[in-house]
């Protein structure tokens, strides 16, 4: 039994001495880390782990923003400054957050905080000039050179060297929030070689829709005048989301968005049946996610969450003039007001799985009827406004969601 125990105990050590190890390797375990810190108020062990962090990834602007609220915490003006006067030339522009982050409340009397709002409120600026947008191809050529070479070698470290060692802020970016790394890219070509064939030749096409997006975006900016152009980074990423939203970043999972008619999706797991999109819509889609980066909260009930999505699709309706014709529409479009019914009781509530982002898991009728309900709402809205541009602008910017309900008039269409 004694060798035993000692067997157990050796492995014990070397386990954790293995985690350490990895712990000590990866910014991004290593800022984890840091936040767990942070939440139990111990600071000091907090920024050690931020410091080592950034030590493997200087530039990662979360982590140096989080760094600094630390800092600031601990009565650290200068070194928090060092953090923040790094922030505008890396791009930094979420003057809202910064401007009312508590964390940072002691350092608003400095001369140096004026200094840094204007610097952060020019890289504002720059997105209201679309020559300024950027619309991202690279890594969808990227991958496919690493694929054909992976294919031939099956050797994971070409998977590595072709694809993410040369690969775009944005997909670094989505490497940071989603699990999309070599050994995670090597498991899906593995796993979906059908299907990822199958979107080939449509990912490829994307670097021929940028002009059109482009025109999307300046009939944006006719119906809402305070537009701020995002960068857009088409990528391939592990069949984690097919969109994503860092700041004015949008990330477009291209493997989930470019399916057709002819893709196969025998090799999929039920839940990425119900959430490939199809390559006619991704102009839509793009739209769709564009107008997240506009919108400035966090919702926190099942009204709120339906009106953010809804919103995005009414103004990508807009803006394309393309239909929404999915089944979740037409569903709705049937019967509207039993869902309606069905909403309002569950609508003030957080939970939101009989209703968004279920995909497959739905049982007996499509998934994210939310969608539907938010957009019929916002439509309501639209359409009793006398005032279109402000109510364009009341839709994407709506913090107040049951006051915005209530305006929209929407409900009383079912009491007459």
């Amino acid at each position: 039994m004694m060798k035993i125990a000692v067997l157990i105990f050796v492995l014990l050590v070397f386990t954790g001495l293995q985690n350490t190890a990895l712990l000590a390797q990866d910014p991004g375990l290593l800022s984890k880390t840091g936040d767990s810190l942070y939440y139990l108020k111990e600071y000091d062990k907090s920024i050690q782990k931020y410091e080592e962090s950034l030590n493997l990834d200087p530039l990662n602007t979360n982590v140096i923003y989080n760094a600094a609220c630390v800092y600031s915490l601990l009565n650290k003006p200068d070194d928090a400054f060092v953090m923040l006067e790094q922030l505008p030339g890396l791009g930094y522009e979420n003057l809202g957050w910064i401007s009312k982050d508590t964390d940072l409340d002691t350092l608003h009397n400095d001369s140096r905080w004026k200094n840094l709002l204007t610097a952060i409120q020019q890289n504002r600026d720059r997105r209201k000039d679309i020559l300024n947008m950027k619309i991202v191809t690279s890594d969808i050529d990227n991958f496919w050179v690493m694929y054909d070479i992976y294919k031939t070698s099956g050797y994971s470290g070409d998977i590595q060297k072709f694809y993410f060692d040369k690969k775009s802020p944005g997909l670094k970016e989505f490497t940071q929030r989603r699990e999309i790394n070599a050994a995670a890219m090597e498991k899906v070509i593995k796993a979906y070689p059908k299907y990822l064939e199958s979107v080939r030749a449509n990912t490829l096409k994307l670097k021929g829709i940028t002009e059109k997006l482009k025109g999307y975006f300046r009939k944006l900016k006719q119906i809402y005048p305070d537009v701020l152009y995002p960068d857009i980074y088409f990528t391939i990423g592990c069949f984690n989301t097919g969109g994503t939203v860092s700041g004015r970043m949008l990330l477009i999972g291209s493997e989930m968005m470019c399916a057709d008619e002819d893709s196969p999706k025998d090799e999929l797991n039920k839940w990425l049946k119900g959430n490939i999109g199809n390559f006619d819509n991704i102009e839509q889609i793009v739209m769709h996610e564009s107008v997240h980066t506009l919108q400035s909260f966090n919702p926190g009930s099942l009204l709120s969450a339906a009106i953010s999505e809804g919103a995005c699709d009414f103004i990508a309706q807009k803006v394309t003039g393309k239909e929404l014709a999915s089944a979740h529409y037409n569903y709705g479009n049937k019967y509207e007001e039993g869902l309606w019914k069905e909403f309002k009781k569950e609508m003030n509530g957080s939970d939101l799985s009989r209703w968004l982002y279920s995909g497959e898991r739905s049982v007996g009728r499509p998934s994210d009827l939310g969608y539907f309900i938010g957009y019929k709402i916002c439509e309501s809205y639209y359409n009793n406004s006398e005032d279109k541009t402000q109510a364009i602008k009341d839709i994407i910017e709506v913090t107040d969601f049951d006051a915005f309900l209530k305006k929209s008039g929407y409900e009383e269409k079912f009491s007459k």
